[in-house]
């Protein structure tokens, strides 16, 4: 398990979501043991060979690049490891924003239009797209990116901010039509039905009025109210953004937990994002709050349900 403090490394495991989620498994009678897994990939191997868990409780983002959330799937199946969570190549496609793109438009799970750039086609299909569009990473979360001029209105503008983020991303960046109104989140953990009650991460007027809801700005919570669970919107529509995110859940082969992000935009259509295979687990986070109002238990209703899930997959039938 990773854990980190800084800003800069947004959307590892924090140490009180470590300690919370170690709290839980306690209660629930697991005897739980925290790997730190940022150095060399041959230590987390050996001591991981050296416990041989009975099952390994995932959140290790990996290191960089776009394959960096497979790493540690990858090594628990090539060690004979259950863990829980998504698989290698779950999660290395729900990672690639555009490929989860081509994936829900198969299954009929709106998106907005996008396409993909790379340092040898920095400019190739931008003349296609509607203005403004918002220029971001391809293999990032958490707006990792994102700053309050990655909006272009010109196919010129978007050219230039793809070849500034380019520098610093070359694995690619995603050119995608912006959709303003507001932001809905579902998250879905397979041993509670699956998709839980949805969430609204509230933006500032800054945001909500065609700007960006940007990386600096989601570290600074004073400036947003954050959640509120559940989003104050019609049960029909949270019925269907339910049901979108079972969709993009299967269509994406993801396991035992995930969150769906949505814009929901002035029309009241709901646009699909990201959907995050390797969610955030914090105490009174979108995850949390939601099990809570599922009906889940308070304390620890959150880990018991991706454990139960993990082991019912990893233990043959009689």
């Amino acid at each position: 398990m990773r854990s980190s403090e800084g800003p800069e490394q947004r959307g590892f495991t924090s140490r009180a979501e470590l300690e919370d989620l170690m709290a839980s498994m306690a209660r629930l009678g697991h005897t739980a043991a925290p790997l730190e897994v940022s150095g060399p990939l041959e230590d987390v191997a050996r001591a991981l060979g050296e416990m041989r868990p009975d099952l390994v409780f995932n959140l290790a983002e990996g290191w960089s690049g776009p394959w960096r959330q497979s790493a540690f799937p990858e090594l628990y199946e090539r060690l004979g490891l259950p863990y829980t969570g998504s698989g290698p190549q779950a999660l290395a496609l729900a990672l690639d924003k555009y490929r989860t793109k081509l994936v829900l438009r198969e299954a009929g799970v709106p998106t907005p239009p996008a396409v993909f750039l790379t340092p040898g086609a920095p400019t190739a299909g931008l003349d296609a797209l509607s203005y403004p569009v918002i220029v971001k990473p391809n293999f990032e979360s958490c707006s990792k990116g994102i700053t309050s001029t990655s909006l272009a209105h010109t196919a010129h503008e978007a050219a230039d901010l793809a070849a500034a983020l380019l520098r610093e991303y070359p694995d690619g960046v995603l050119a995608e039509e912006y959709v303003p109104g507001r932001d809905i989140t579902v998250p879905c953990l397979t041993a509670a039905g699956g998709p839980l009650p949805v969430a609204e991460t509230t933006m500032p007027a800054t945001a909500t009025d065609g700007g960006v809801f940007d990386y600096d700005l989601k570290q600074d919570p004073a400036r947003w109210q954050h959640l509120k669970v559940p989003a104050p919107i019609s049960e029909t529509l949270a019925g269907r953004a339910r049901h979108l995110t079972s969709l993009a859940f299967d269509a994406l082969g993801l396991r035992d937990m995930a969150r769906a992000d949505f814009r929901l935009d002035p029309h009241g259509a709901l646009h699909l994002l990201e959907v995050n295979g390797l969610p955030g687990l914090p105490r009174d986070g979108a995850t949390h709050q939601a099990t809570v109002l599922a009906g889940l238990d308070p304390h620890d209703g959150m880990a018991a349900a991706i454990i139960t899930s993990a082991l019912n997959r990893s233990t043959p039938l009689a």
